[in-house]
């Protein structure tokens, strides 16, 4: 079951310039779905109009049964959680804590509930120790863990994680990835990236190239269509480099080789 549609969408800025073109695709319920495309592909406007920050020219986005319109944004909104490329953007409370609560007390959680809620997700995502902290004192990596934690509160169906590890060091990239695999199954998520590597642990791939989806698949077809993704500025994965050159050279035992690489660049 489809628990996003996006039907011929267009989209464009003032200034003319379309910056989506006729794009469509579904992401069914529980599945996790990597959004790959270089600076100005268009896949951070794609987000900002699945949540209704804009409006399409024309086309049809619909979440969870519902399509979206100026009268339908604020329900739809209640099944979307974004974590956004700033974690600091994000921050509202004085505390880790109050942080995390912000969301449940929008939607007046009797106060209980809200503080077994918020040791909960703490911990979740590792973060039970720094509950009293002031946000302003975290690690980047520690940063964006908070934003998750406070975006599960809200027991969103649809999480969109828009460049969230764009801004960290590679261990805070690795501590927020292997977050986001433990949520692999449990909640639907669109991860939006430039990086081959953090696509690894999607179930499917869509590449965006100057507005337009030019290829979608599992990691198998889009990994192994390398000149499609240098040709959308994409860097590709040191493995498959070695395999392009293996099969370029001609080497003894080839097959074996390249069936050992792809292996390799599989692994996360």
């Amino acid at each position: 079951m489809s628990i996003i549609k996006v039907e011929n969408i267009n989209f464009e800025y003032t200034d003319k310039k379309k910056a989506l073109n006729n794009v469509s695709f579904c992401v069914e319920k529980g599945e996790f779905v990597a959004i790959l495309g270089h600076n100005g592909s268009g896949k951070s406007t794609l987000t900002k109009l699945i949540m209704g920050l804009l409006m399409p020219i024309d086309g049809t986005i619909i979440v969870d049964g519902i399509k979206l319109t100026e009268n339908t944004i604020n329900e739809i909104r209640q099944n979307l959680g974004i974590v956004f490329q700033n974690p600091d953007n994000q921050f509202v409370g004085i505390t880790v804590k109050d942080d995390i609560a912000f969301g449940l007390e929008n939607r007046n959680i009797p106060r209980d509930e809200m503080i077994e809620k918020v040791n909960y997700y703490a911990k979740l995502v590792g973060m039970e120790n720094f509950l009293d902290r002031n946000p302003e004192t975290l690690s980047g990596g520690e940063k964006q863990r908070v934003a998750i934690a406070g975006v599960l509160a809200s027991d969103p169906k649809v999480i969109i994680f828009d460049e969230a590890t764009s801004m960290l060091d590679p261990k805070a990239v690795k501590d927020v990835l292997t977050t986001i695999k433990d949520l692999k199954g449990d909640k639907t998520i669109l991860y939006v990236t430039h990086s081959l590597n953090e696509a690894l642990l999607a179930d499917k791939i869509i590449v965006m190239k100057n507005g337009e989806i030019i290829l979608e698949g599992n990691k198998e077809k889009v990994f192994s269509s390398i000149d499609v993704l240098m040709d959308a500025s994409l860097d590709i994965l040191d493995e498959i480099r070695l395999i392009k050159l293996i099969e370029e050279k001609g080497l003894n035992n080839k097959k074996e080789i390249v069936d050992l690489l792809w292996q390799l660049a599989y692994q996360m």
